[in-house]
């Protein structure tokens, strides 16, 4: 995370993050709630809230072409 050069800082309304492995860091969170995805796949959904929340990937996800 530290010294990237090309670092991406989402702070727009709908910015989002694709990975295997997302760490959040926030003061609160609310869920977390079971949301259905495709055919039987299920996941969960937290809301995290902070003064910021931040959020930086730790793994990528594997199936994104660069």
């Amino acid at each position: 995370m530290g010294g990237r050069q090309n670092q991406m800082i989402g702070s727009e309304e709908g910015d989002k993050l694709v990975a295997e492995q997302i760490v959040v860091e926030c003061r609160k969170f609310r869920g977390p709630v079971l949301i259905h995805r495709t055919g039987a796949h299920r996941a969960q959904r937290i809301v995290a809230y902070g003064f910021p929340a931040e959020a930086w990937v730790t793994k990528k996800w594997r199936a994104v072409e660069k």
